[in-house]
This record gives C-alpha cells, sequence and structure tokens, in this order.
C-alpha cells in the first residue's frame, strides 16, 4: 500500500528534480521500456522456476535434497553456455528473432515439463532435459535483450539505463516468487481442501499443483515475447532519440 501511494509522488519528484535519480524519459522510448519488461519476465521465470521445482522435486518426486540440486544445475549450466554465443549471433542475427526463439524455447521446455511430471515413471532424465532446455531458452534470450535495451538509451544516460536494469532484475525475482508461490498454495488448498503446507499434502496433489501453475510461467513468456516486439521501435525521431 505504502508502494502504491509513493510511486506516484516519486515520479513527480522525479520528473520536476533538475538532476533526477531516475530519468523516466527513458520509458518514453518503446524500445527501452519493453527491454525493461523482458528482463522482469526473464528474472520472473528464472527464479519461479527454481522455487517450484524444489517442492516438485523434494516434495512430490522424493528426492534428496541435493538430488534436486544437482537437477536444478541443469539451469544456469545450459544458461551460462547459451548466453555468450547468443550474445555474439545478436551482432549477426535480428535480436528479435533470438529473444522471440529463447522464449519460444523456454514455452517448449515447460510443456514438456509438464508432461513429465504427469508420467512420474519418466521423472529421470525427461525432466534434466527438460531444465536444460529451459535454461538454453533463458541463454538465448538474455544477452540479445540486454543488448537491446541499452542500446535503445542514449549514451549518456547508459549509467541509469544499467541502474534500472538491476533494480528490475530483482524486481523480476521477487515477483516470480511471489506469483509462484501465491498460485502454488491457492492450487494446493483449492485441491487438498487443506492449509496450503507441503509437508502434510500427498505428492500426487503437489505435482498437479505444479504442474497447473506452469501455465502461469508460461505466460511470463509470452508476455516477454510480446514486449521484445518493441525493440525495433527506436526511430530518430523518439523523446529519448533527441536526448543523444
Amino acid at each position: 500500500c505504502a508502494a502504491v501511494l509513493l510511486l506516484p509522488l516519486f515520479a513527480f519528484r522525479e520528473r520536476h528534480a533538475n538532476s533526477p535519480l531516475v530519468d523516466l524519459n527513458l520509458f518514453r522510448s518503446p524500445a527501452f521500456t519493453g527491454g525493461v519488461i523482458g528482463v522482469v519476465m526473464f528474472y520472473a521465470l528464472l527464479y519461479a522456476m527454481f522455487f517450484l521445482m524444489s517442492f516438485a522435486f523434494v516434495r512430490g518426486l522424493g528426492d534428496t535434497p541435493l538430488k534436486a540440486g544437482f537437477r536444478l544445475a541443469a539451469i544456469p549450466i545450459a544458461l551460462g553456455l547459451a548466453a555468450p554465443i547468443s550474445g555474439a549471433l545478436s551482432e549477426r542475427i535480428n535480436r528479435q528473432i533470438l529473444t522471440n526463439a529463447g522464449m519460444g524455447i523456454c514455452t517448449a521446455a515447460l510443456v514438456c515439463f509438464s508432461m513429465s511430471l504427469a508420467n512420474r515413471s519418466g521423472q529421470g532424465l525427461p525432466l534434466t532435459l527438460s531444465l536444460a532446455l529451459f535454461g538454453l531458452g533463458l541463454g538465448i534470450f538474455v544477452a540479445p535483450n540486454n543488448s537491446a535495451t541499452m542500446s535503445a538509451a542514449p549514451e549518456n544516460r547508459h549509467g541509469q539505463a544499467g541502474g534500472l536494469l538491476n533494480l528490475t532484475r530483482a524486481l523480476g525475482c521477487a515477483t516470480g516468487v511471489a506469483i509462484a508461490s501465491t498460485s502454488l498454495s491457492w492450487r494446493i488448498t483449492a485441491m487438498s481442501g487443506h492449509e496450503p503446507q507441503t509437508v502434510h499434502v500427498a505428492a500426487s496433489v503437489i505435482l498437479s499443483a505444479v504442474r497447473d501453475v506452469l501455465w502461469v510461467l508460461g505466460s511470463f513468456a509470452v508476455i516477454a515475447m510480446m514486449a521484445v516486439h518493441l525493440h525495433g521501435r527506436v526511430r530518430k525521431n523518439d523523446p529519448v532519440s533527441s536526448m543523444h
């Protein structure tokens, strides 16, 4: 409630400050705004996935925390391998193609993961490969999106643009975990009729609830794909371009 009240006051103060902490004119560029939304959705996807899979593996599939950790390591490993390659390709290939491909792969990975959870007998290699595919999609997305976002900001505002990207990373992490945890609690309560605690809930209920919440994560990917279409909307007469 305090944030809702104070954010408009902050925006008003920044617009009338001689040296604003955040130059809100940056958001008048569709390309920059779309890139920021993409960053938020990227980190929301990543951390919501980490949150959900911890419960799916330990409470749903009976993995030890160590085994669950090794499974989840497939995401950052694939992401770390794909991001540098995607960054290099973004200099030769249209960035929108790469970012859309990245989120498309993430969506396909979520579908594969949901199907693997539905068939608990296939919980070994298929789940790990789905996680790796998810990390691959994120890695393909992140470098071109960040590059396009920074390119949309004038050179004399790169410091503020970089600071805003760091802020939106934290916002994405918090948003992803908050939405995933709320959705998971709601689905567990709806299916079990008990308080949303995973300790005493049947494994089948947890897995079904996780599969339902994967649809929410899919919506994050769709929003990111819609946002990156704004990357190409940088024109010489844009308000932000005039700040160069």
